[in-house]
């Protein structure tokens, strides 16, 4: 999402399956071109298999029920780093 943030493009959604069967999904970006960036897919586990990848609109953060903060953790020390904070937030 921080990726997305920054450079915009697309997110893609696939599922995580382990012996067949679907376990988890795994998000990733798709930028101009077709260029895919995933950042975390060396998380898997060998017999963890990502498969396809459909794009997904972004739903606002005030539906996000999972990682929301952890999300805006990493998203603010990303725009730090990268000094792109907005000046409001750099004075709290």
């Amino acid at each position: 999402m921080v990726l997305n943030d920054l450079l915009g493009g697309e997110l893609i959604r696939g599922e995580v399956h382990v012996d067949g069967e679907r376990v988890d999904y795994h998000w990733w970006n798709r930028l101009g071109m077709g260029l895919e960036i995933d950042l975390t897919r060396e998380q898997f586990a060998p017999e963890e298999i990502v498969t396809g990848g459909i794009v997904i609109p972004r739903p606002p953060a005030s539906e996000w029920r999972r990682l929301r903060e952890e999300y805006e953790l990493l998203r603010d020390r990303v725009l730090e780093k990268l000094d792109l904070r907005p000046a409001s937030a750099m004075s709290q």
